[in-house]
């Protein structure tokens, strides 16, 4: 095994894929593996999120094997994607107890609205469809194939979509056009305008677009917390009201809800021969603390936890936590949008698109893990897994394949505020 990328006295990071890491580790050695793997959705187009690892029977089943009988395993998930993740994990062998939902207010709707896409749409497939027949017919009388069109350019299949009547219709280029007229030898006289008006129009908005009445404007501004995976802008956005008939049919329509919570599996591993007791007993886990982990009222914790937007003073009258007293029902995390910009750890230009507020996840290692236990996350990203555990007085081990987010894992180590615990890192 190749020396760590970092450690200090209670944390131990790992450059490289955790396939390779995770065959390394001893059966039994970890206590919890509490983690944010990648939620294979593309978010921000960003490659680490689409990789399937999430979806790894097998990279369970070596999470499954470093942790002690009836250790948890918890792992977040996208609500659309979830149900892979869990499946995945299960065929692994563990044992799903139950699901945590990590309730927020700051998602942003993703949506298309439908009035504003009708008047955008431009449709102009009557009159492709008149450009492709009419240059199949000069094919034909040419005595040419699509087969030999394509040999023009070393296409495969592109003469095809120049011919057809089905969907995948598209006018060729004005180039392209060109060159089709002097290999076959066609009088284009009567259809050239029309392919020349298809070609102008490529990309454009349909008319009704531009007829939108304006009605006032918004200010978008995600400066503030860091833009996160939706970058760093600020500007006035129109308001318009649709304008074709069809676009105010379909007025206050769209095809998503706003985000609003991010499912974590809870799992256990078996206890072997053992029972709950007596694997706790000999293992030293299997419980939840639910006494370090109450509801904010003091009560018992639920499965839903709250993460909202109230002031440092507290909520103000009319939060909807405040007044349907959720605040005493459920654990309540009190963060900024998204995470906050102090836990956003910045080294060489580059953030991590998606870290976890730091309460949230001190709040997780308390449930599954008593003092002094061991966690694992083999997806690290900025490592606030890692600082979770080390502030709840635990040892972590972290892997990460992604040197610049490895870099952010050691400089949020290396802060002041972890670095009182136990001094300078190794």
């Amino acid at each position: 095994m190749t020396e760590p990328y970092y450690r200090d006295e209670q944390v131990t990071l790992h450059l490289g894929d955790c396939l390779d890491i995770l065959v390394t580790l001893p059966d039994a050695s970890v206590d919890a593996v509490i983690t944010d793997p990648p939620y294979e959705i593309g978010i921000a187009g960003q490659a680490w999120d689409s990789s399937g690892i999430a979806y790894s029977t097998p990279m369970w089943a070596e999470c499954l094997r470093v942790l002690k009988p009836g250790g948890h395993l918890l792992a977040f998930g996208a609500p659309r994607t979830y149900h892979r993740m869990v499946c995945a994990a299960e065929d692994a062998g563990v044992r799903v107890i139950d699901q945590i939902d990590w309730i927020y207010t700051h998602g942003k709707p993703k949506g298309t609205d439908l009035a504003r896409a009708i008047d955008r749409r431009r449709d102009d497939r009557e009159q492709v469809l008149q450009v492709t027949s009419w240059l199949a017919a000069a094919r034909d009388a040419a005595g040419w194939t699509n087969k030999r069109i394509d040999a023009l350019w070393g296409f495969n299949g592109m003469a095809n979509l120049w011919t057809t009547q089905g969907k995948a219709a598209i006018v060729p280029t004005d180039e392209q056009w060109a060159r089709l007229r002097d290999a076959l030898d066609f009088d284009d006289a009567e259809i050239l305008p029309l392919v020349a008006e298809l070609n102008t129009r490529k990309r454009t908005v349909g008319e009704a677009w531009g007829k939108r009445e304006v009605i006032g404007t918004h200010r978008t501004n995600t400066a503030r917390d860091g833009g996160g995976i939706y970058g760093e802008f600020s500007g006035d956005t129109r308001i318009t009201v649709p304008h074709s008939e069809q676009a105010k049919q379909w007025a206050g329509w769209n095809t998503a809800l706003k985000p609003a919570h991010d499912p974590i599996l809870l799992a256990r591993k078996s206890t072997g021969y053992d029972s709950l007791v007596g694997g706790l007993l000999r293992h030293g886990v299997g419980g939840l603390n639910v006494a370090a982990c109450p509801a904010s009222g003091g009560g018992w914790p639920a499965n839903i936890l709250l993460g909202h937007d109230c002031p440092p003073g507290g909520c103000l009258p009319g939060c909807p936590v405040r007044e349907t007293g959720a605040a005493t029902a459920f654990p309540v995390f009190q963060v900024e949008s998204r995470t906050p910009a102090r836990e956003r750890i910045e080294v060489d230009g580059v953030r991590h698109a998606t870290p976890k507020p730091l309460a949230l996840m001190r709040w997780l290692v308390r449930l599954v893990c008593p003092p002094g236990a061991a966690v694992l996350d083999p997806f690290a990203g900025s490592g606030t897994t890692l600082e979770a555990a080390a502030l709840e007085d635990c040892h972590a081990i972290g892997v990460e394949r992604h040197e610049p987010y490895a870099r952010l894992c050691q400089a949020r180590l290396e802060q002041p505020r972890m670095q009182s615990l136990f001094g300078a890192s190794a």
